[in-house]
């Protein structure tokens, strides 16, 4: 397996924000902070994970000062990180727009940029049926089906949003789905999630000691392989070759 130091949550999020703007701005990490130059505008962004301190926040309004960004953008879910350094910069005599953005926003803004999810895998004993629940509850309709004979099942598409849902049901009695509805019952058999540089991927997990099934055609035409569940904390990962979701959309 990996021996990957895993990240912080800092880092986590600092990571996710210089993915989003590296292709429109220069930019240069200072611990927490991001500095993002666009046609010479400088917004500075500040990971905060931790309340605020009056002295935390003080050292920062200085660094903005000396900074003299056009806005600030303090990513945290803590709202008193705002309200207080904009106090202290009207205190110090700087004019600048501070926003508050969440770190859930920071992760839908990442849509095009990083893997994301394709679909998810539900398996079902009755298709008609399930597909009436989600018209029923969610007023979303399939959007059609497609019949997989090498995996033994039906599956049929529905879009909630941008995420597609794939409810399976089995008609072969060797199906795997067939398998995992007679063990576990209704419920997500996967997730998958589409990946550019589908084979290099799958390779470099193989030699990190990831157990993988596949690849394989999916019920899209494009190449999928899963990560065994018991290397994905009990979870069945389906990676999927980049390009059904763009063909679909246009």
């Amino acid at each position: 397996m990996s021996d990957r130091v895993p990240l912080s949550e800092l880092e986590r999020v600092v990571n996710l924000i210089k993915v989003i703007l590296s292709p429109y701005c220069q930019i240069h990490q200072d611990g927490d902070m991001i500095l993002a130059r666009s046609n010479d505008i400088l917004d500075l962004y500040v990971v905060k994970i931790h309340s605020p301190t009056q002295p935390a926040v003080e050292i920062l309004a200085v660094k903005v000062v000396n900074l003299k960004p056009s806005r600030v953008v303090i990513v945290s879910q803590i709202e008193g990180w705002k309200m207080l350094l904009e106090e202290s910069l009207r205190d110090k005599g700087f004019d600048v727009k501070v926003e508050l953005l969440s770190p859930i926003d920071v992760g839908n803004m990442t849509v095009g940029y990083l893997p994301f999810s394709e679909h998810v895998g539900i398996a079902v004993s009755d298709l008609r049926e399930a597909e009436k629940k989600f018209e029923e509850v969610l007023g979303v309709k399939p959007a059609g089906r497609h019949r997989v004979e090498s995996e033994g099942l039906t599956a049929s598409f529905i879009w909630l949003g941008s995420t597609r849902i794939e409810l399976l049901e089995p008609f072969s009695s060797d199906s795997a789905v067939k398998s995992f509805l007679e063990k576990r019952g209704e419920g997500i058999h996967h997730i998958a999630v589409q990946v550019d540089d589908f084979d290099k991927r799958v390779n470099e997990l193989r030699e990190k000691g990831y157990r993988i099934i596949g690849p394989k055609i999916g019920a899209t035409g494009r190449k999928v392989a899963f990560v065994h569940p018991k290397d994905f904390m009990g979870i069945l990962l389906e990676l999927v070759e980049k390009g059904y979701r763009e063909e679909s959309f246009h």
